[in-house]
């Protein structure tokens, strides 16, 4: 089954609330309960039934999601700075996501206790159930009901519309078959498709390393004139085109891969604003498609190899907004499909988690913004995260883990295309 996606959000807490961290949990575990109700299918399992051609989501009442509440005596600080440390210390902020071969639970959750400096809220959730931009809604409601009932009112707490999860799948009409069409490949890809354990967890050594990667607004703009010369035509130069063109070049440089070794850039695009037949933005599931493009390792080498990344990647998106335009979207999901067995091996996939325009830390539950946020499920390969800059400036912080050695080389091609 697809890797869950796990991230902690660190929460600082004056010296006078700290004693009464009790009440505060209690606030947070009584607003959890109300937040569930909006979003029910987090409280339920995926099952994949033998005689059922497609997974789905069970929920019963009585259903409940697992909280962990935990104690640490460890660094506050040091876990929440952009310098250099082991990848692993933090992993213990995350909870388990026990699986069978017949139920998956959708998500689970996790509040550990720094007593003299505040707490973290680590998550795990279910790709094959909801997508980042669905639980990052579920995080922000979370937020929002704990922060109303910290006020004195004492109404009910509601959803504003902007944070109200749409269930109606009788918006989402799939007439050509897009839903069988992805099972189908999945099939293809496992050997025992209705199996719903999940894959084992990369077990992370001492030497691999995570450091954050701050881009503030003004680096993006040089970054954007600086492929903009290298560009024959109008391009779609977005943040993240941007940044996920200088991390993938720089990983590459930095391992020294073989020259003629098959890249695979791998991303996903959010379909909700692009789609009228998901029903809006306030989709509840999977509203992404992962869309790759596969270069050998020697073209991201070369001088202008960032901009060319940037551009390849522009033109991947450009051609897919074409297809959905077009209603070519079956068409699209099968030459991609099809690509991804054609290129194959593949010495190497580069993976982009998050997106900056998410607001993560935007995230406060009564007692202020996060004060770091950290994708954990991020691993040493060529995964990295993105999110918004903490410091609200425009900009994004970029989550990289890699073995120590290749950091510093790493660090170095980072900072020097960035000051160019």
């Amino acid at each position: 089954m697809s890797p869950p996606t796990e991230r902690i959000l660190f929460y600082s807490l004056p010296a006078n609330d700290l004693p009464r961290f009790d009440s505060i949990l209690q606030t947070l575990k009584h607003s959890l309960s109300l937040t569930l109700s909006h979003f029910l299918p987090l409280a339920g399992n995926l099952v994949w039934p033998q005689h059922s051609p497609e997974p789905f989501i069970v929920y019963n009442p009585g259903d409940s999601v697992s909280l962990t509440i935990a104690k640490t005596e460890a660094d506050f600080d040091h876990l929440l700075s952009n310098h250099v440390r082991k990848a692993k210390e933090s992993h213990f902020l995350v909870p388990q996501l026990p699986t069978s071969d017949t139920i998956a639970p959708a998500m689970s959750l996790q509040i550990t206790l720094f007593p003299k400096s505040g707490f973290s809220i680590g998550i795990i959730t279910s790709h094959v159930v909801v997508d980042g931009k669905t639980s990052t809604m579920f995080l922000k409601s979370w937020a929002s009901i704990c922060s109303t009932l910290n006020c004195t009112n004492n109404n009910l707490p509601t959803l504003p519309p902007e944070l109200t999860p749409f269930f109606d799948r009788t918006a989402a009409k799939d007439p050509n078959g897009l839903e069988r069409l992805y099972v189908k490949h999945y099939g293809e890809f496992v050997r025992q498709p209705k199996i719903l354990v999940l894959t084992p967890k990369r077990v992370i050594s001492d030497d691999v390393v995570h450091a954050t990667f701050e881009l503030t607004r003004i680096d993006i703009e040089k970054l954007r004139r600086k492929v903009a010369t290298n560009s024959t035509s109008t391009r779609h130069l977005t943040t993240f085109v941007l940044t996920y063109a200088l991390i993938s070049t720089c990983i590459v440089k930095a391992e020294r891969i073989e020259p003629k070794s098959k890249i695979a850039l791998f991303f996903a695009v959010d379909m909700r604003p692009r789609m009228g037949a998901l029903g809006g933005l306030n989709y509840f599931g999977n509203g992404v498609i992962g869309l790759g493009e596969f270069l050998e390792a020697k073209e991201l080498e070369e001088e202008n190899g960032m901009a060319m990344v940037a551009n390849k990647i522009s033109d991947r998106i450009m051609e897919m907004e074409k297809s959905v335009k077009e209603n070519k979207v079956v068409e699209m999901v099968e030459e991609i499909f099809g690509r991804w067995g054609r290129e194959m091996p593949i010495s190497k996939m580069i993976v982009a988690g998050g997106s900056p325009r998410f607001g993560v830390y935007e995230i406060d539950f009564g007692w202020g913004n996060s004060k770091k946020v950290e994708m954990v499920s991020i691993n040493p390969n060529g995964n990295f995260s993105m999110t918004e800059s903490r410091s609200g400036n425009g900009g994004v912080e970029v989550g990289v883990i890699l073995p120590k050695d290749v950091m510093n080389v790493f660090s170095s091609l980072f900072y020097e295309e960035v000051k160019e």
